[in-house]
């Protein structure tokens, strides 16, 4: 095993850091300046009551929810530059993005440690409002398939850290991501386009174009708003083996449109479609050494036999239907929704020296895969109305999910024909069925003091098929089914010691589901040699936190420290000489994380965070490679971001000044004895984004600068090309990167 060398994450340039912030917080001339009273939102840097969330399905405060959770806003997203995923996570501290395979859409999100480095199954749940979106199953890429969505027109993305399977259910163990799209407003009216122009060092420019109409239609009682948007990547990694040419370019096209109705005050409907294709030349990963750590042939390159060609397409509608009851308010919730995510990867570097000693001699080899699922969502809420007594909250969930995955590995010649023999061709149709039923009941003891009870009883029903052709073709496996019942729990005690401060004890458990096995049968006895399904996955978490005031007004801070017991865990395992799903051994996570905002003076806020995570193995896994106290992959023990954002006027134009700073630290990508990904160290970043930006009238310029000193921070690494001696896939943060905007609204 080869451990890449230790890169000294050298700081030097802190002096010039300090100088940037002191830029931002430094009072200018008085003559020049002047603080302008309009609030402007950073990263949850409101005042602490005035942060909504609906972390327990009602708008609520955050600071009277009794559990972590963050709330990133849209406009701080849009005019920081930050359109991805990727670029969500790498904001909040303790939530980390992983790509895990070729282009976007083959990604994977973990929140606190619950991360087996090669996942079965999501961890974390993806919601579009209050739609789950993305599949349950293990077999239709749930566990690579992060729901990747264009940040624009958002009011907000939120972020709910730990389990949160008794109001959300099956795939919300580690924490929940919510896309939190910006309503049609019957009051307003609102036509605006943006348009953005950044490059990279070495890169090609990329652009982003967007467009938002809101459109009252009846005055209070009906609206449309419209969003569209297209972003292109030009890319900056280049493909050694044909020419240097780029080859991780990417186009996004994107819309959403959504009717609100409000035929009576106590009746609203809301219908919303959804659309967004991306196209991607191939991944951002660079060639890296295992031992060393450094770029095989320099910066942002890498060598392909065949290009790796990405396309995903997302679409969804639902359909909210929101009724005021006098003694409860309803909330239908209906959601239709078809995924599908086709790929080539070129796995030459692993099947050449694999295959040549059986004889089989081509120039290289390619992997077509596709993913695609079809999912219906039902759920149908009762919650009472605000109540200093007793809040209750009942409900009932069902999921219809139909799923596809298919692999096809073919072996090709130089001219980049497909030549015989076919190796493999393998798809497996899937489906998944969900009923459940849940509920929750706050009681307030006192007017300090109350207690909620929450929980879920499930039952799932899946079925598999699997169909085979080709040289490595397994004999052919009868059709599969399962059958699981799940109850998850959740508890909570809040008590509020004084105006503005809360203390908070929480448990609650989470789950993903199990999932049916082909069996294989001994070929003599007729005896089954496995298991005819394998069992869903559980964690218990216990957090205790306190969320409050500093210096009312001015400054507040929330703390919170939590241990996850994770056992049964699903795992890719072998058996009977085929692979397949298992579970085994248990795990823990301990920590603890730390927010802090404040508003010094007017129109300055900061936001800082910390995260500080243990988590490890507490049983011996051969199935992982992993031994008993290892860490658990893609997981630093400590992360950290600082935020700062100052208002100001010039002769009565309000403008901004905003900087970020990142900390991520060091993370294995697998288990130091794992066989099917060798072990690679990611080392210790930090990251500086700066921003700014001016309005004039009717339109307003921008700016961003992202990570201004250039670091090379590597963000995931894939080495499961790596076993017969190929490179490490790295993927990195992007190099500095400066982006003007320009947005002009009509009205």
């Amino acid at each position: 095993m080869h451990k890449n060398a230790t890169r000294k994450n050298s700081f030097r340039r802190g002096r010039p850091l300090y100088l940037a912030i002191l830029a931002v917080l430094g009072s200018p001339h008085p003559g020049a300046l002047a603080q302008d009273p309009r609030p402007r939102p950073v990263v949850s840097t409101e005042p602490v009551e005035t942060v909504v969330v609906t972390a327990q399905r009602r708008r609520e405060p955050a600071r009277e929810v009794p559990l972590s959770a963050d709330v990133v806003r849209g406009e701080y997203l849009e005019r920081s530059g930050y359109q991805s995923l990727a670029d969500l996570a790498a904001l909040l501290p303790g939530v980390n993005y992983n790509e895990t395979g070729s282009g976007s859409g083959q990604s994977q999100v973990t929140m606190r440690g619950i991360s087996t480095g090669a996942q079965v199954g999501a961890t974390v749940s993806m919601y579009i409002d209050d739609v789950p979106f993305g599949s349950s199953s293990g077999y239709a890429g749930g566990g690579s398939s992060a729901l990747d969505l264009g940040l624009f027109d958002l009011a907000a993305a939120e972020v709910l850290r730990g389990p949160q399977g008794t109001l959300y259910g099956a795939g919300a163990m580690g924490g929940l991501i919510k896309y939190v799209a910006a309503e049609p407003d019957p009051a307003e009216r609102l036509a605006n386009i943006t348009t953005e122009l950044s490059g990279s060092r070495n890169g090609k420019l990329s652009h982003v174009a967007r467009a938002v109409l809101n459109l009252p239609l009846q005055d209070g009682k009906a609206a449309l708003r419209a969003t569209l948007y297209q972003r292109e990547e030009g890319g900056l990694v280049r493909d050694n083996n044909h020419g240097n040419r780029i080859v991780d370019g990417a186009k996004i096209d994107g819309a959403r449109v959504a009717l609100l109705l409000t035929p009576a005050k106590n009746l609203s409907l809301r219908l919303t479609a959804l659309s967004q294709k991306q196209q991607r030349d191939g991944s951002s990963t660079e060639d890296v050494s295992l031992a060393s750590g450094e770029p095989i042939d320099g910066r942002a390159t890498k060598r392909l036999f065949l290009s790796e060609p990405v396309k995903i397409n997302n679409e969804l509608v639902s359909l909210a239907v929101k009724a005021d009851l006098n003694w409860a308010s309803l909330d239908a919730i209906s959601g239709w929704q078809r995924s599908r995510n086709d790929g080539r990867a070129d796995p030459s570097a692993l099947y050449l020296p694999y295959l040549a000693p059986l004889g089989i001699n081509a120039a290289g080899y390619g992997l077509d895969y596709s993913f695609l699922t079809r999912k219906f969502t039902q759920e149908l809420r009762l919650t009472s109305p605000r109540s200093r007594s007793l809040e209750w909250l009942v409900g009932a969930f069902y999921t219809k999910e139909e799923g596809y995955k298919s692999q096809y590995l073919q072996a090709y010649n130089q001219q980049l024909q497909a030549v015989p023999p076919l190796l493999a061709d393998a798809r497996f149709p899937s489906s998944f069925r969900e009923l459940a039923a849940f509920g929750t009941a706050t009681y307030f003891i006192n007017e300090h003091t109350d207690m909620t009870l929450g929980v879920r009883r499930s039952r799932n029903n899946q079925q598999l098929e699997q169909r085979f052709d080709g040289l490595f073709a397994p004999a052919p496996q009868p059709a599969a089914d399962s059958t699981e019942d799940v109850t998850t729990w959740m508890a909570t005690a809040r008590w509020r010691p004084a105006a503005g401060q809360a203390l908070y004890l929480r448990a609650a458990s989470g789950y993903r589901p199990g999932g049916p096995l082909p069996v294989v049968r001994n070929p003599i006895n007729g005896e089954p040699l496995n298991q005819s399904s394998y069992a869903s996955d559980s964690l218990w978490s216990y957090e205790a936190g306190w969320k409050g005031d500093l210096l009312p007004g001015k400054v507040s801070a929330e703390l919170a420290l939590y241990q996850i017991n994770w056992k049964d865990m699903q795992v890719f395992t072998a058996y009977a000489g085929f692979s397949g799903i298992g579970n085994a051994g248990r795990a823990r996570s301990r920590g603890i994380e730390a927010t802090l905002r404040a508003r010094p003076i007017e129109g300055v806020r900061i936001a800082a965070a910390l995260s500080l995570i243990n988590a490890e193995l507490q049983d011996d896994n051969p199935s992982l490679g992993g031994k008993a106290g290892e860490r658990l992959p893609d997981t630093a023990r400590v992360a950290g971001a600082l935020q700062v954002e100052r208002d100001f006027s010039i002769d009565g134009k309000h403008g901004y000044l905003g900087a970020s700073l990142r900390y991520t630290g060091e993370r294995w990508n697998s288990f130091q004895q794992s066989r099917s990904m060798l072990p690679y160290r990611l080392p210790a970043y930090t990251v500086l984004d700066l921003r700014g930006g001016l309005e004039f009238g009717s339109s307003n310029l921008g700016f961003f600068l992202r990570n201004v000193f250039d670091q090379r921070g590597q963000t995931s690494a894939d080495t499961s090309l790596s076993t017969l001696g190929a490179p490490a896939r790295v993927n990195l943060v992007p190099p500095r990167t400066l982006g003007v905007q320009v947005s002009y609204a009509f009205y």
